[in-house]
């Protein structure tokens, strides 16, 4: 698997100079979507973001212990276990509630330590953050813990559930997040910077961007922004054989060949994160020409029909995701071939394949 840093980088300098009012935040969790969070920061280093996105305290720590020295949100908190790791690693919480707010406020303080934290407002996800119609009645308790402890409110944000899909839900979402954010102001609570945006909202409604934007699949050469792919998966072809007509092929016998066939195995298979479901529907890359996938994908290999590329032997280089020549499979087409996301296929690529890190141009 390669990962072309300077593609990551020039997608985050694309989004920069689309909205040039937003800072950005990319999100980086689950290993830097398959990615590698370690490599994927420092790429990003040079790209003058506000900070870096993470899920749990854990992976804050990964960076943290990389020497990454940016700021680190973490949006999945669990804060009866993760309060004193965030503290002491310099992370910032996102809070969901008046008692993770305390919890955190009460580390904060036992540390002699000035907590910045983000609060959720809930606007349709029904998963986290304050319901939108409570803050107002939140919003007294929330002043007198960010009195009492030492805790600095550093930005107040929401998640719209269907950016890319419904444009009516998203801005009845964002009509009903400046509700909120009025319900904070009238209690003379300053919400910090406000965010919302994920890629796909910021480049579809840009009055929505805000103070800051949540960039995740678009830097890694998904969803509709059009940026540089990312990803590339190779793999070696270990065997090559004829095989006459009547020939069954892999787990099942799903397959069965027309007529005398030449076929290649590749020594890559769904425990590397090739997807079950590309079994005798899926395509690789020889020579630059397609390869059919042919039978079932099994978990350490797979069998594509290699007639069509008669100079194909042992050692050669198939690609399973990425460009040879003229042609290209694209990560939208394993989606829709799967049908799953693009962020499934990327956090599925198993931390079997080596990840090797590229800079092109």
């Amino acid at each position: 698997m390669e990962v072309d840093l300077s593609a990551i980088r020039r997608n985050a300098q694309r989004l920069a100079a689309l909205l040039p009012g937003s800072r950005l935040l990319p999100m980086i969790k689950a290993d830097g979507y398959g990615l590698g969070a370690v490599r994927v920061a420092h790429a990003l280093s040079s790209a003058d973001v506000w900070g870096l996105g993470v899920a749990t305290a854990e992976e804050g720590a990964v960076l943290r212990s990389a020497e990454y020295s940016g700021r680190i949100v973490v949006f999945s908190p669990l804060p009866s276990r993760d309060a004193a790791d965030i503290v002491q690693g310099e992370l910032e919480p996102a809070v969901t509630s008046l008692e993770a707010l305390e919890a955190f406020g009460r580390v904060a303080a036992g540390a002699g330590a000035r907590l910045p934290v983000h609060l959720e407002v809930d606007t349709g996800m029904a998963r986290l953050g304050v319901p939108a119609g409570s803050v107002r009645s939140w919003a007294s308790d929330l002043a007198r813990l960010l009195a009492d402890y030492p805790l600095t409110l550093a930005s107040t944000f929401t998640h719209f559930h269907s950016a890319d899909s419904d444009e009516a839900a998203t801005r009845a979402q964002w009509a009903e997040f400046q509700g909120a954010l009025t319900s904070l102001r009238d209690e003379g609570i300053e919400p910090g910077l406000v965010h919302a945006a994920n890629s796909a909202a910021a480049l579809r409604y840009k009055e929505v961007a805000a103070d800051v934007i949540r960039p995740g699949i678009a830097l890694f050469g998904g969803g509709e922004a059009s940026g540089e792919p990312v990803v590339s998966v190779f793999a070696r072809v270990l065997d090559v054989r004829e095989v006459g007509p009547g020939q069954t092929v892999s787990y099942g016998a799903t397959y069965r060949t027309s007529e005398r066939s030449r076929l290649a195995t590749l020594a890559i298979g769904y425990a590397d994160g090739v997807r079950f479901e590309l079994s005798n529907r899926g395509h690789v890359l020889l020579s630059g020409v397609r390869a059919p996938v042919r039978g079932a994908v099994c978990m350490d290999v797979m069998v594509v029909d290699v007639t069509a590329i008669p100079d194909v032997r042992p050692g050669d280089i198939a690609t399973v995701l990425g460009r040879d020549g003229e042609e290209e499979i694209t990560l939208r087409e394993l989606t829709e071939q799967c049908g799953t996301i693009e962020y499934e296929i990327l956090t599925g690529l198993s931390p079997r394949l080596p990840r090797i890190s590229v800079e092109s141009g």
